[in-house]
């Protein structure tokens, strides 16, 4: 083969646009985007909010589910409740019977903003998903949730 033949040569590759990863990896970008323009006001980052409305689904959880269930690594979650600490919206506690356990809770302040914030991800949600019927809209989701399931099936525990 001449040299031209080996610089000119197209390898033969996915194309990006049919990668499943690359395609769920754009909307959670494009996703974070708006969430970051819907919190400006408020302070939050869209990981610092999402942090927040776990706790207001369960509250009073120890940092590492919280970091399960939200799918942030313990740096995250550490910096993440820094910030909602600092805006008393939450309270760490080490646990009474495992000092190396830290439990979460929502201050008053913290269950206060709860109803205000959920609208921020209502109204992304209501935006990404304003051309889909309901059916389309419960089958997308349940289709990502079948997704995220399988990989975590088969990814290690850290």
């Amino acid at each position: 083969m001449s040299e031209t033949n080996i610089t000119t040569a197209k390898p033969n590759v996915q194309p990006l646009n049919d990668s499943l990863g690359f395609i769920i990896n754009a909307l959670a970008r494009t996703l974070r985007t708006e969430m970051e323009l819907q919190l400006r006001e408020t302070g939050l980052s869209p990981t610092t909010w999402t942090v927040l409305m776990a706790l207001g689904e369960e509250d009073g959880v120890r940092q590492t589910e919280l970091s399960h269930r939200t799918f942030l690594d313990g740096a995250t979650m550490t910096r993440a409740l820094d910030i909602l600490e600092a805006k008393d919206f939450i309270h760490r506690q080490r646990d009474t019977v495992d000092r190396r356990v830290q439990n979460v809770t929502l201050t008053v302040k913290g269950r206060g903003v709860i109803p205000k914030f959920v609208r921020y991800g209502t109204a992304v949600d209501e935006k990404a998903m304003q051309n889909l019927s309901i059916q389309e809209r419960i089958d997308l989701e349940k289709r990502i949730r079948q997704i995220i399931k399988a990989m975590r099936n088969s990814q290690p525990e850290v």
